[in-house]
Order: C-alpha cells, then sequence, then structure tokens
C-alpha cells in the first residue's frame, strides 16, 4: 500500500470510524481507491477553481466495498447551486452535488431524466427506518474497478478540482432498470463526511437504508 492510499484509507477511519480489524485489502475497496487516486489513469474533468485539497477515501471493510459505497472525509462536492449535471458527448452524464444542500432531490432527479441518466437520487435513512425492502436486481453486480468488465460500468467516480465527481453511463445500465444513488451525511469528532450508495433496481424504492459500518450499533 502507498502513502498516498495509506492516508486516504486513515482519514477516512477518523471521519468514520470502523473496527481496527477491517480489512483494507478487499478487492473491490483497493481496485477503486487506486483508480480515483492515480490520476494518471483518468481524464480530468472540465476545469474549475482550485479552492482546497479535498480528503477523499474509501471504505476499507468488505461490506461497504462490496457495495461500492464511497465515503467522503469533508464536503463531498462543491458546485455552485446544489448539485451540477452535465451531459458528455459519449453519452456519459457527469454529476456533483452538495449534501448539505441537497435537502430535496426532486429538482436534480429532474434535470437527471431530462439528460436520459435513467439514475435517481436519493437520501438514506437510518437502519430499521425503512419498511420492505428495494427490488434489487439480484442477477447484476456492478463491475469491480481495475476489472476488464469496469469498462462497462454504469458508475464511476471521479477527483476534480473541487471534489467528487460521478460519472453515470446508462447505455451500460440493464434495460429495465435504474441506477439509485443514495447519499447521507454523518457529523463525527473530525468533522463532516458524505457517504455515496450505488445500487441497481428493478423500482425505484422510496426509502434507502444507509449501509452500518462493522461495530456500529443499529436500532433496535
Amino acid at each position: 500500500m502507498n502513502n498516498r492510499s495509506s492516508t486516504a484509507l486513515a482519514r477516512l477511519r477518523a471521519a468514520d470510524p470502523a473496527p481496527t480489524g477491517a480489512d483494507p485489502h478487499d478487492p473491490y475497496a483497493r481496485a477503486m481507491l487506486d483508480r480515483v487516486l492515480t490520476g494518471t489513469e483518468i481524464p480530468q474533468l472540465r476545469p474549475r477553481p482550485a479552492r482546497r485539497r479535498w480528503a477523499l477515501a474509501l471504505a476499507g471493510t468488505a461490506v461497504f466495498a462490496a457495495a461500492g459505497v464511497l465515503a467522503v472525509a469533508g464536503p463531498w462536492s462543491a458546485p455552485a447551486e446544489a448539485y451540477s449535471v452535465a451531459t458528455n458527448a459519449d453519452g456519459s452524464v457527469e454529476v456533483s452535488f452538495d449534501a448539505a444542500k441537497l435537502t430535496d432531490p426532486a429538482k436534480l432527479n429532474a434535470a437527471l431524466a431530462r439528460a436520459g441518466a435513467r439514475t435517481v437520487v436519493l437520501g438514506m435513512a437510518p437502519d430499521g427506518q425503512c419498511t420492505g425492502r428495494p427490488s434489487f436486481d439480484v442477477t447484476y453486480e456492478l463491475p469491480v474497478p481495475g476489472t476488464p468488465e469496469f469498462a462497462t460500468s454504469p458508475i464511476e467516480y471521479r477527483m476534480g478540482e473541487d471534489g467528487v465527481f460521478i460519472i453515470i453511463r446508462p447505455q451500460y445500465l440493464p434495460a429495465a432498470d435504474t441506477l439509485v444513488i443514495g447519499y447521507s451525511i454523518d457529523h463525527g469528532t473530525e468533522g463532516r463526511s458524505t457517504m455515496v450508495r450505488p445500487v441497481i433496481v428493478t423500482t425505484v424504492p422510496s426509502c434507502l437504508t444507509r449501509p452500518t459500518p462493522p461495530g456500529q450499533s443499529t436500532p433496535n
């Protein structure tokens, strides 16, 4: 593990504590973290004014990594408004949002619909508050970063001047499915952190549960 990776994982643990025994070598976590941090392998997004160095870290546990969950210490991103949506020539859609400002994602979802993203952004609820289970597409798994299959992944995280951006490739979603991007904000002793959880569903749920880090209790 190189120094950048070690520092990133350490910052996440400070922002969203996990047990000291959590495995930082999970293949999904390591592959996604390395892809986000390796600037030479990721095309740069449109130039934006530099503001601050963003502390990026990927959840270093198998539970989080298997779900493709990404957590960022500090604000997730800082568009001028609560969100931004842009379409690219290759059919992909570039999305950023400030979770603290996104009190109602309805306008963001309308913009995503206009862009043909086949994606819905949804605030996540603590465990035990959602009734019923989302209709996950159990026949589909998000490709693992660093594998040949990732070239057809419907979602990718990228690092830009103003934080993390999400690249959505709707052409790679299964025909009848929708990508749901859940988000939540945590306020810990080290400050604010934002968590994002992507899931592929056959029917858009009204509620999505926030994953609970191992070692943290859930409501009865």
